[in-house]
């Protein structure tokens, strides 16, 4: 940029020159780097609260509107159901299956995993007798 006022020259030439560390511009570079950082973090921060209050008045104002709606049909048909529905001491009877079916489950998983792991992928799809029909 040139400067054609000898006014504004002459102030600039009368100005003192600093020498700058030798690492200015990396220390610099640094600074700028975490404050932007610091200024990503705080926008996300915002962004998530704001998500949440969002998420929370949207799903109030559903659920309020279906009550609003939908509440005496909804009562009518919970006392219908609860008419209908078996008792709860029946539904008992079948938890401690319903748990160790579950138990189960995730009992085979972990233990597919464990052995895909030890022997590799095609380890989980052998049947444990394969190799004794193969051999006959």
């Amino acid at each position: 940029m040139r400067t054609t006022d000898k006014g504004l020259q002459k102030a600039i030439k009368r100005q003192p020159h600093y020498e700058l560390p030798s690492n200015f511009s990396y220390r610099m570079m640094q600074k700028i780097q975490e404050e932007s950082i610091l200024r990503e973090k705080r926008q996300e921060k915002r962004m998530f609260i704001l998500f949440l209050v969002f998420a929370i008045l949207s799903g109030g104002g559903c659920i309020g509107f279906f009550i609003w709606k939908y509440g005496t049909t909804f009562i009518s048909y919970w006392h219908t159901c609860k008419e209908i529905l078996p008792d709860s001491h029946t539904l008992l009877f079948y938890l401690p299956t319903l748990c160790a079916l579950c138990l189960l489950y995730f009992f085979d998983r972990w233990l597919r995993k464990k052995i895909r792991r030890h022997y590799g992928p095609l380890a989980s799809s052998l049947r444990p007798f394969d190799s004794a029909t193969t051999a006959l």
